[in-house]
């Protein structure tokens, strides 16, 4: 027997309405995350007391902020749409599409504008530092200023009256925009995989597959390279390209996901795990262990030890520190 009640409106429209008001609750969840991860990094960040980790402290209670703003905008939004304009003549679906230009839309839009900037600069840095060349980064930051305007024009575009993010006007620089800023992503990802991979076997093949675990770890290479924004953002852009729906449910997440990847990176810098200038040329050593037979070996700090070999680990922005195979956790 059919709903008496169910709405009658055709499927592709109600599905529409489902993703938008699904997508909110979904960047709630993630926002959820988000709360955790900035407390941590903010945390050990305090903890280590040094001198630079105010950049680092208003870096991630930026990008705090511009979440938050995000994820209170599409709630309030939401709330337009199907509670304080329930009247609204077509109803929801109409107020969803011709209510766009808002000032409560407008933010949450220019918000999404600006955190992949603030996130793929952390990722081009991190470039640099991981690959310690300047030249390696200079297509990234033309690219990266490129995004950013594409992304200033997609939020004018869309917040014109009458307009919204599926409009065929929008469509015309936010497909560009969200193509851009995925293939700009992405290179920076595989750069940060590519070379990590490759100190990867540096690390194991002159000190083992044991060692250095804390900078070459499936872990570290997933985090380092903010893969999980790298393939949310895949995700969307191949969705939002085709005209696909599901594209709406992964809006609010991804912007979230654009604020903790880069938080997570800073987490592993506050705690000393994270690659630094000084890991990479540490690592770059072709051979750390010395002498030979069963006599003493001699250490890279230039002192002696008998019956084992000593083994060099790194810590970010610190000096290498030599530990034996019997102390080694």
């Amino acid at each position: 027997m059919p709903d008496p009640f169910a709405t009658q409106e055709p499927p592709d429209a109600l599905w529409f309405e489902q993703t938008n008001n699904a997508s909110v609750y979904i960047g709630a969840i993630a926002y959820g995350a988000h709360i955790v991860i900035f407390f941590m990094c903010a945390y050990y960040l305090v903890q280590e007391r040094k001198k630079g980790n105010w950049r680092w402290l208003s870096f991630i209670a930026l990008l705090f902020a511009l979440g938050t703003i995000n994820v209170v905008m599409n709630i309030h939004f939401n709330e337009l749409a199907w509670i304080d304009e329930r009247n609204y003549p077509g109803g929801p679906l109409a107020f969803i599409l011709e209510q766009q230009s808002i000032k409560t839309n407008i933010a949450g839009n220019a918000v999404s504008a600006v955190v992949p900037f603030l996130a793929d600069g952390l990722l081009i840095y991190r470039v640099h530092v991981v690959w310690n060349r300047w030249w390696m980064i200079v297509i990234p930051i033309l690219a990266w200023l490129a995004s950013f305007a594409m992304g200033i024009l997609t939020t004018v575009q869309a917040a014109e009256p009458q307009s919204s993010l599926w409009a065929d006007g929008t469509l015309n620089f936010s497909v560009p925009y969200f193509s851009l800023s995925m293939a700009l992503n992405i290179f920076l990802t595989i750069l940060l995989v590519s070379r990590l991979m490759y100190m990867r076997h540096k690390i194991t093949s002159t000190l083992g597959a044991q060692y250095g675990k804390t900078y070459t770890g499936i872990a570290t290479m997933v985090l380092e390279s903010a893969l999980p924004y790298g393939l949310t953002s895949l995700v969307f852009i191949v969705l939002y390209a085709i005209h696909n729906t599901a594209a709406n449910l992964l809006l609010p997440l991804l912007v979230q996901v654009e604020c903790i990847s880069p938080m997570l990176i800073i987490l592993r810098v506050s705690r000393g795990r994270a690659w630094s200038n000084d890991t990479v040329s540490e690592a770059q050593l072709s051979k750390m262990r010395f002498g030979s037979g069963g006599n003493g070996s001699t250490t890279a700090g230039g002192s002696h030890r008998n019956g084992d070999t000593s083994l060099i680990t790194f810590r970010a922005g610190s000096n290498s520190q030599l530990r034996s195979k019997e102390s080694y956790v």
